[in-house]
């Protein structure tokens, strides 16, 4: 499950206003994964399954995701884009399948932008976690894929804070260790 990204102006879209409710489900969704693990029961939820032991690599910290110069997303027409939520969008072509990369210079901002190149990002207990969030989201939000999506931060701040607390609370059981 992944909450809905949507420029505001969508009638769908989630907003700062919606953050309370959204903390009191995901504690509400936390304290049943908990119950769940803790009769025997567990399942699975991507946000709250968080390996403080043999998480990602350091690399994969620093960047989250490979958008822009790890993969790319094709167009119907060929075209080459940074991720698939950049296809159509103005500036964002890199090249296509018949010519290749062309705007290196492109992919070489995806490649160093990174959550040490983020100003906010730097003091977020959450960083290594998001690796500086999803570019696709920055810029359709700030117009920038160097300053992250706030809304998209506030969220992912709390599902890490729910899942070091049942890191934690489920720890002792056999079934939840991590060898």
């Amino acid at each position: 499950l992944e909450p809905v990204v949507a420029l505001p102006s969508a009638t769908y879209a989630l907003t700062k206003h919606d953050l309370p409710e959204l903390r009191v489900e995901y504690e509400r969704l936390a304290r049943l994964y908990e119950k769940e693990a803790i009769a025997g029961r567990p399942f699975k939820f991507f946000h709250f399954e968080i390996d403080l032991d043999h998480g990602p690599c350091l690399a994969k910290r620093f960047t989250g995701c490979g958008s822009g110069h790890e993969y790319f997303a094709v167009a119907p027409n060929g075209d080459l884009y940074p991720c698939h939520q950049f296809v159509g969008r103005d500036g964002y072509k890199v090249g296509s399948v018949t010519d290749g990369i062309v705007r290196t210079d492109l992919v070489a901002e995806f490649r160093q932008t990174t959550l040490l190149t983020k100003e906010k990002c730097r003091s977020c207990f959450a960083r290594y976690f998001c690796g500086g969030g999803c570019h696709a989201n920055a810029e359709l939000f700030t117009g920038s894929i160097h300053e992250p999506y706030e809304l998209g931060c506030e969220l992912e701040r709390m599902r890490v804070e729910y899942a070091l607390y049942l890191y934690h609370a489920l720890a002792g059981i056999p079934a939840n260790r991590k060898e």
